[in-house]
């Protein structure tokens, strides 16, 4: 049965990286994406980058981390990119499926506590008729984002890794929604720079989530990334707009390993 481990030492969680890489085909490029199920060992990779970067942004301890994220594990899909150079995580993406546990983004909506409106809910029923979701499994919750610091000036390197397997991994279960609560220069980057169509989630505002500012609930309709091509960064949009159109898809693994 698989540990859900959310401190791990960096020697640890070096040495985890090691072993995932010494069973992969790596190609020549220094950055590799790998999309890995949370029941995966190696998940824990993901798991203590999330923890890294959030502790060191917001406070965020891997007490907080297991609190929020605990509940999500067992449905929740990661996307990781590995500098195979430095053979070290240089960002990691978790979405989370539709489970018993609902959807983080949505659930937490319907807390009063947590609500971008509180102490008024909104019920999860508002926000699917609000977006015209008619099934929840069909919905991925982009849950986290973390990219260490010595990465972010390489947003385009890591970001055309992640945006390429994620297209490829939607396709593959036919997600047609995505929701998730996003920073300021989160959402920035993905509206600026990706182009990303992103809108508030049920005309939500601002709000503090989970001790850290100034976040956004947002709304993507998934299909609609086939437009990329044609906004900002084209060559971003070309990539994506290629995996969407491949007839034949790869396994996320099999397309890491390229």
């Amino acid at each position: 049965m698989t540990e859900y481990v959310y401190d791990m030492s960096d020697p640890e969680r070096d040495a985890l990286t090691e072993h995932f890489l010494s069973t992969k085909r790596l190609g020549c490029n220094r950055f590799a994406c790998f999309a890995l199920e949370g029941t995966d060992p190696f998940a824990n990779i993901a798991r203590q980058l999330e923890r890294e970067v959030f502790e060191a942004s917001w406070g965020n301890d891997s007490a907080t981390m297991k609190q929020e994220y605990g509940p999500y594990d067992e449905s929740s899909l990661f996307f990781v990119v590995v500098d195979t150079h430095d053979r070290v995580p240089a960002a990691a993406l978790r979405m989370i499926r539709n489970s018993p546990a609902g959807l983080k983004t949505i659930v937490d909506l319907d807390d009063c506590r947590k609500s971008p409106i509180a102490p008024t809910a909104i019920p999860v029923d508002e926000v699917m008729r609000h977006h015209g979701i008619d099934d929840l499994d069909r919905c991925w919750d982009g849950a986290t984002a973390a990219i260490p610091r010595r990465y972010r000036r390489k947003l385009t390197a890591t970001h055309v890794h992640l945006m390429r397997i994620m297209a490829l991994a939607a396709m593959r279960e036919d997600i047609q929604h995505f929701v998730a609560v996003l920073d300021a220069p989160v959402v920035r980057v993905a509206r600026d720079i990706l182009g990303l169509p992103l809108i508030p989630l049920a005309g939500t505002p601002p709000f503090t989530h989970m001790d850290a500012p100034n976040n956004q609930a947002v709304y993507a309709y998934v299909p609609s990334l086939l437009g990329l091509a044609g906004r900002r960064n084209r060559k971003v949009g070309q990539r994506i707009r290629a995996s969407f159109s491949e007839k034949a898809l790869p396994s996320p693994e099999q397309f890491a390993a390229r």
